[in-house]
């Protein structure tokens, strides 16, 4: 019997009808002959009301206490939808993720896996329940609640599905797949059929949101293929694999980080690069203009170098947009994107090309209009499919 893993994101099982009608579709899977786990993350809008509250009493909460928290929502998520199996005949169980032996680093609030012990996921699923994993969270190795950052139900969901040699791994959400750019940004773009590892972690890297990098990263490590479609709906989504079975265009698509910290120095003080290397984990990306160093950064990494600057740095708030591809980090892709954000009426702030990608950054009130100006210099033919 193959198994099958689902991750439903918070918005797909906010309420009673939702949760009645994903349980009446694994009741369905469940009967064709699957095994069959599921992730869940916690109801829309709980993780940051729970988050609201913590700060509502300390500016900065304990971090293991704020873990402790923060995994209430995913219990309540995979609680109810048990509930809702067991209530239509299909039996079901729900575990945390300490329980189903999700073992992580000791890291709070961003944990990283360091293995799965699924002995327990099999034993029930060998007892015919499907079995309903809270997502997001696991337990150290120092035996502390742990969570795996924000979308870290996407990485549970394919550690799963990896440790238990699943024959695929479906992420169901609001939308129902991959596009050439955020289509509620740029109402042109149009669903990726098929997308590589390689470029959908690159897409993530730079802001799309519908994956976690890092569980991108996961399944290409493992060999996962990810199912990327609309909870409430059958149509074909996206699918992310190792390599396109069909025609790679060069540029693949487009993505959007909003509200990264540029710090410039015209020439980088050894003392500073110094300091940036200290800091490497939480620095994002190093651009250039001209004869220019740029670093885009967390804002806790730019308070700590603003902190033991020498005054030397500037500090400007920015968007990066960015192409990712085949051949994006051309310097074809490169004079196009610096084309582009020229004819959105934008000065280029700062770049980065390489390998697969490029990407651009410019002032935060424009971004969206270089978004839209990049899709129609790369995708100049593209019509929705909507």
């Amino acid at each position: 019997m193959t198994t099958i893993v689902h991750k439903y994101g918070g918005t797909s099982i906010d309420g009673r009808e939702k949760l009645l009608a994903i349980a009446e579709r694994l009741a369905a899977l469940r009967r064709s002959g699957h095994d069959v786990v599921v992730v869940v993350s916690a109801p829309g809008g709980t993780t940051d009301a729970l988050l609201d509250d913590a700060t509502a009493l300390a500016a900065e909460p304990n971090q293991r206490e704020l873990d402790m928290l923060m995994t209430a929502g995913e219990r309540i998520s995979m609680s109810l939808l048990a509930i809702a199996l067991n209530s239509i005949g299909c039996p079901a169980v729900s575990f945390t993720g300490s329980q189903v032996g999700i073992i992580t680093d000791t890291r709070h609030t961003d944990a990283r896996i360091l293995e799965v012990r699924p002995d327990r996921v099999i034993r029930e699923l060998a007892s015919g329940n499907v079995v309903v994993v809270g997502g997001f969270q696991g337990v150290s190795t120092a035996k502390d609640v742990t969570t795996l950052g924000r979308g870290g139900s996407d990485t549970t969901a394919v550690a799963l599905a990896a440790a238990l040699g699943a024959e695929r791994c479906e992420i169901l959400t609001d939308v129902d797949g991959v596009y050439t750019a955020d289509p509620s940004a740029v109402p042109t773009a149009r669903k990726i059929t098929e997308i590589s590892f390689e470029d959908m972690s690159e897409l993530a890297r730079y802001g799309a949101t519908i994956l976690k990098e890092d569980a991108v990263r996961f399944a290409e490590e493992h060999g996962i293929t990810l199912h990327v479609r609309k909870s409430a709906s059958d149509n074909a989504g996206t699918i992310v694999l190792g390599e396109p079975t069909g025609p790679c265009s060069p540029v693949t698509g487009l993505s959007l980080l909003e509200d990264v910290e540029l710090l410039t120095w015209d020439r980088m003080p050894a003392t500073a690069a110094a300091e940036v290397g200290e800091l490497s984990a939480r620095v994002k990306f190093v651009l250039t203009l001209g004869n220019q160093t740029v670093v885009a950064v967390e804002r806790a990494a730019m308070e700590e170098l603003l902190d033991r600057s020498d005054g030397s740095m500037s500090v400007r708030r920015a968007d990066l947009v960015c192409a990712v591809g085949r051949d994006a980090g051309s310097a074809v892709s490169a004079a196009a994107a610096s084309a582009a954000v020229a004819g959105a009426g934008e000065k280029l702030l700062a770049m980065v090309s390489e390998g697969r990608s490029t990407a651009v950054a410019v002032r935060p009130e424009g971004s969206k209009r270089v978004l839209e100006a990049l899709h129609d210099a790369f995708f100049p033919a593209v019509r929705a499919e909507r």
